[in-house]
């Protein structure tokens, strides 16, 4: 066995080049075999990559002669698909795709070409895969090139050019048995001329072209022998053929699920059970559907890949916020007094003199005199900043009133970050959810429930939201390796409503589709969001004075941006190397 890290190898077999014409793929117990066709002596190379696994093979001295450069979905024996380019002018290079990495190959020189045989993950039989014949010849009177039956690629059999002309089908089964050496016995309701011509066909794909055309259908048993019979027959015949039970472990899905694929295959007389304990299918039905069944599973009971889904949600909170203001206060020491803004001191007993602390009059508490001329006021008083960073306190003594004006400002900037980098893992084809919040109870009351039940109470009645960082995907693997992911990424916060309505629910969600390279970040969500609020409050008239109308009024302004972004890396997780 080979190395499983990049290994060279080469055997020097002509100094002639050759053509690489075709590429085929045959199973062998639990080993995949691999020829590449070579029309001429070339020398060669094998190595295995990773990222993805890949199995490498130049050719050098070589012409690429393939019908194509590129064949996807061969999914054949571990091996995914097949690359070939003339890498080079004299190298050819061959790549296959593999589902897991390496763990040993054999290449082996033929005289053909170049023999590889590989451990076949898969441990069960597969149909045989061929690249075709070699490059099509072009037609000048048809214009067009000349293509390949789809059939041909799959058949490796002797090819035969012949010629039918109302030949009685008894004999046209007599020629194809001594062609291929098989036995071939028709039914008794087989009868019928052939007028048909094949030129270079296998003879497996005419034989049964020709029976297609005249509705009958071929049937080869265990022994290597192939009954002819009409449609109709074999369909009553089935009516009375013993009916077969046979368990089917099923490996890499659950049997219930795959039980739902299989039913479309049973006959009236079929059935199929489920075997919880041990994840098996038990099918009983005749012969032909339990082929059918083997078949199908080797298709669908297949390993299929995970995907590791990273997110990053990023949600950032800025908050600038100025205000300024100016507020005053008139007081009458010997008369009225408002005394909102600041402690205030007047006459109270009435003897024509102040006395402090005894005449000291508590801010908030008026002061309110009826006997004589009198004037008290406020401006700005209810719009004062709060919390304010700075405090500017100015008065003026006039006669017997004083003025007091305070000068308030503030400006405060708050940023919050939250990020949060959720990450799941799941199998292909299966959404996964994770959720990392708070589960928030919300009570409704239903005020018309009590009066309708006859009671005196409303009813109330809890239900719960789900919040914080939730994220579901659901991940399906393409053929080329890419993975088209179905997201939705959430982030929301609950906060109490400013009225008597219970819950703000804050969220931030995005939904989306998208097809993206394995372990390629991609950005599916992105959201800038500005607020802006700018209020004014003052004195009428004296506020909208040019320059000095900012000594009469409070402004404040508010500035709030939002930021969300929310990125995404999944991830083909392949399996230890």
């Amino acid at each position: 066995m080979t190395s499983l890290f990049a290994l060279w190898t080469g055997a020097i077999l002509s100094l002639a080049g050759g053509s690489v014409t075709e590429v085929t793929i045959a199973s062998t117990v639990d080993q995949t075999n691999v020829f590449i066709a070579v029309d001429g002596s070339v020398e060669h190379r094998v190595f295995a990559m990773e990222g993805p696994h890949r199995l490498v093979v130049d050719l050098m001295g070589a012409t690429n002669a393939l019908p194509r450069n590129e064949y996807q979905a061969v999914n054949r024996g571990g091996i995914r698909s097949v690359r070939a380019s003339q890498y080079s002018e004299e190298v050819v290079r061959v790549v296959f795709e593999l589902t897991e990495a390496a763990r040993g190959y054999i290449v082996q020189p033929d005289p053909r070409g170049l023999r590889i045989t590989l451990d076949n993950p898969e441990m069960t039989p597969f149909e045989p895969w061929s690249s075709g014949a070699a490059a099509p010849v072009f037609d000048p009177t048809a214009l067009r090139p000349a293509s390949v039956a789809p059939q041909q690629l799959q058949s490796q059999a002797e090819r035969v050019t012949i010629r039918f002309t109302e030949e009685p089908i008894q004999s046209v089964l007599l020629t194809f048995a001594n062609f291929s050496g098989k036995s071939i016995i028709p039914g008794a309701g087989v009868a019928g001329a052939v007028t048909a011509e094949i030129i270079d066909q296998p003879w497996d794909v005419a034989l049964e072209t020709i029976l297609s055309a005249h509705g009958l259908a071929a049937q080869e048993d265990e022994y290597g022998i192939i009954r002819v019979d009409r449609i109709e027959d074999l369909n009553q015949r089935e009516q009375v053929e013993p009916i077969l039970t046979q368990a089917h472990r099923i490996n890499y899905a659950t049997a219930q699920e795959v039980s739902q694929a299989i039913q479309p295959l049973l006959t009236e007389r079929g059935s199929v059970t489920v075997g919880q304990g041990t994840n098996t299918l038990i099918v009983s039905d005749i012969a032909r559907v339990q082929e059918a069944v083997a078949r199908l599973l080797r298709d669908i009971d297949v390993r299929t890949p995970q995907v590791s889904i990273k997110a990053k949600i990023i949600f950032v909170n800025r908050t600038d916020l100025n205000e300024l203001g100016v507020t005053y206060e008139l007081k009458d020491s010997r008369g009225n007094q408002i005394n909102q803004l600041s402690d205030g001191a007047a006459d109270l007993n009435g003897d024509g003199e102040i006395t402090l602390p005894d005449e000291a009059v508590a801010q908030g508490t008026a002061v309110v005199s009826l006997g004589g001329n009198s004037i008290a006021a406020l401006g700005n008083a209810a719009a004062r900043v709060g919390n304010p960073t700075l405090q500017l306190l100015t008065s003026m003594v006039v006669g017997r009133h004083q003025l007091v004006s305070f000068l308030d400002a503030l400006q405060s900037v708050n940023l919050s970050d939250i990020e949060a980098e959720p990450q799941v893992t799941t199998l292909d084809n299966q959404q996964a959810q994770i959720h990392v919040g708070e589960i928030t109870p919300i009570r409704t009351i239903d005020a018309g429930a009590g009066a309708n039940a006859g009671g005196t109470f409303p009813t109330a009645q809890v239900t719960q939201q789900e919040t914080g960082i939730i994220l579901r995907a659901t991940p399906h693997v393409t053929a080329n390796g890419n993975i088209l992911l179905e997201l939705e990424a959430e982030r929301s916060a609950a906060e109490l409503a400013e009225a008597d309505a219970g819950f703000i629910f804050r969220t931030q969600r995005a939904r989306t589709r998208v097809l993206v390279e394995d372990g390629e970040t991609v950005v599916i969500g992105g959201l800038t969001q500005s607020e802006r609020t700018e209020a004014q409050q003052g004195i009428p008239l004296l506020m909208d004075l040019p320059v000095i109308g900012r000594l009469f009024r409070v402004t404040r302004e508010q500035v709030v941006q939002r930021d969300l972004i929310i990125l995404v890396t999944p991830h083909i997780v392949r399996g230890a190397n």
